[in-house]
């Protein structure tokens, strides 16, 4: 019985600590505090993707895996979230990344989840998650060497910043689940993937190409 509730148990955990965190950036928006609207927007970015490479990793069915991002889908997609978490999306640009990542997710879902070897699937959110807000900050805060027009404006810093984070993370991936790529030829091709991803993607649409072609070079790569 336990076994049967299992993956629905864990779209509700999935479901109520993105909610959860989603009301303390409410709460937090409404105070002073040191972090300007940029830099809090990433953080939350990262804490919500750490809940869903966590949920991914626990999940044993795609099928119920795939309900929380598609639920953020269909709210994020809307103006209703805009005006819950006010700032969290201050622009069309902003609120294009809200209902990306989500989207990201699900189709990284179906397209690399193999059941009993995840690798590709964590290996492709951990970029989403933290290489993907690293860039972005260090490129604002940090970025001199500016790419052309084709790579909207993001800077050689903030790629950098990209490589060194999903490398990590990807190489990490790659050690704790038997069966892919070894750690240095994860971390160096899903970081140069990701990283390329990240650069030539719109804003906001690269929550859709980091992850998917994260994910397919660490699948290439095993």
């Amino acid at each position: 019985m336990l076994a049967r509730l299992h993956d629905p148990l864990l779209v509700l955990v999935s479901v109520g600590l993105v909610a959860l965190l989603l009301d303390v950036a409410r709460r937090v928006q409404r105070r002073e505090h040191p972090l300007s609207r940029f830099v809090f927007r990433k953080v939350l970015h990262a804490l919500i993707g750490a809940v869903t490479l966590v949920m991914t990793a626990l999940f044993h069915s795609r099928g119920w895996a795939i309900v929380p991002p598609a639920l953020f889908i269909a709210l994020n997609a809307s103006p209703k979230l805009r005006a819950f978490v006010p700032g969290l999306a201050d622009d069309a640009r902003e609120a294009l990344g809200l209902w990306m990542f989500p989207l990201g997710v699900c189709l990284t879902y179906l397209f690399f989840w193999d059941f009993g070897h995840r690798g590709a699937v964590l290996a492709g959110i951990a970029a989403l998650s933290f290489a993907d807000p690293a860039a972005a900050l260090v490129g604002t805060d940090l970025g001199q060497r500016r790419y052309g027009r084709w790579a909207h404006g993001r800077t050689v810093e903030g790629s950098l910043a990209f490589f060194l984070v999903a490398a990590a993370a990807s190489a990490a991936v790659a050690a704790a689940c038997p069966g892919g790529p070894p750690a240095l030829r994860a971390g160096v091709g899903c970081g140069v993937a990701g990283a390329v991803a990240e650069a030539l993607s719109p804003p906001g649409v690269d929550n859709v190409t980091v992850p998917l072609l994260v994910a397919a070079a660490y699948r290439f790569l095993a």
